[in-house]
């Protein structure tokens, strides 16, 4: 992973802890400066989530097992300590807001509608004054079980601007198939001919984005936001082997 230099200005009582931390971890200032950085981001856990349920059919809403999709979706960011959900419910939002109201099991729910609908990446894009910090991305018609922290470690260890959870299907030709290598997204091959799959591998719809995410949402569609990550090697690839289910 490449490197960059920086200059930092501390107290000398602080650098002095830092310089005495790093003699006894045999590390030299700059090492045990990252290391401590490193720490840090590993302790933060994630906060906010955006659901994307806006779709003119009304998926979300459909009932399943008893309750909309929604809410067994909300369920598990709620599970998963998610306490502020931003739900992108475009033509949706009466019937959303209706049902849901401000609050789901103590986590905070906040609206955002489009008068007219422009794309995922579009809707993305207008929440950014309202995040600043990583964040996690779901699609609200899918259900999963994704071990959130987890997907955070992975995310963090890559340090790219996108992590993409990813599961196995019986038959990705029925899908767009990820081509992997290693914990990188390469690129997306739509519905290839059974049995020239590169993979067994498809989008998951869970997402951490970093805040950089918001300047690279100059498409309408999110599936091409992630073709032009790949091209940069910015996306990265989390594979789980949970609960997955589509619900459309």
């Amino acid at each position: 992973m490449a490197k960059q230099r920086i200059s930092l200005t501390l107290e000398e009582e602080l650098l002095d802890k830092v310089d005495s931390e790093a003699g006894r971890k045999n590390l030299n200032r700059s090492q045990m400066m990252e290391e401590i950085v490193q720490d840090y981001l590993s302790s933060q856990g994630l906060d906010t989530a955006v659901v994307f349920c806006g779709g003119e059919q009304g998926q979300s809403m459909e009932i399943h097992e008893g309750k909309p999709v929604l809410s067994h979706v909300l369920d598990h960011l709620t599970g998963e300590e998610i306490d502020r959900i931003i739900l992108l419910s475009g033509s949706n939002q009466e019937e959303i807001e209706n049902h849901f109201g401000s609050s789901y099991r103590g986590a905070a729910i906040e609206y955002f509608e489009e008068s007219e609908p422009q794309g995922t990446a579009k809707a993305l894009s207008k929440t950014g004054e309202r995040i600043g910090k990583t964040f996690l991305a779901v699609n609200g018609n899918v259900l999963t079980d994704v071990d959130v922290e987890d997907m955070l470690k992975v995310h963090r260890d890559e340090a790219n601007i996108a992590t993409m959870a990813l599961t196995t299907v019986e038959n990705p030709s029925e899908y767009g198939v990820v081509k992997l290598k290693g914990r990188t997204i390469l690129g997306f091959e739509e519905k290839p001919d059974p049995g020239a799959e590169p993979s067994r591998l498809i989008n998951a719809g869970t997402y951490i984005f970093e805040p950089e995410i918001f300047s690279q949402l100059d498409a309408e569609g999110l599936d091409t936001v992630f073709e032009h990550l790949t091209s940069d090697r910015n996306l990265s690839g989390y594979i789980y082997g949970g609960k997955w289910k589509d619900t459309r």
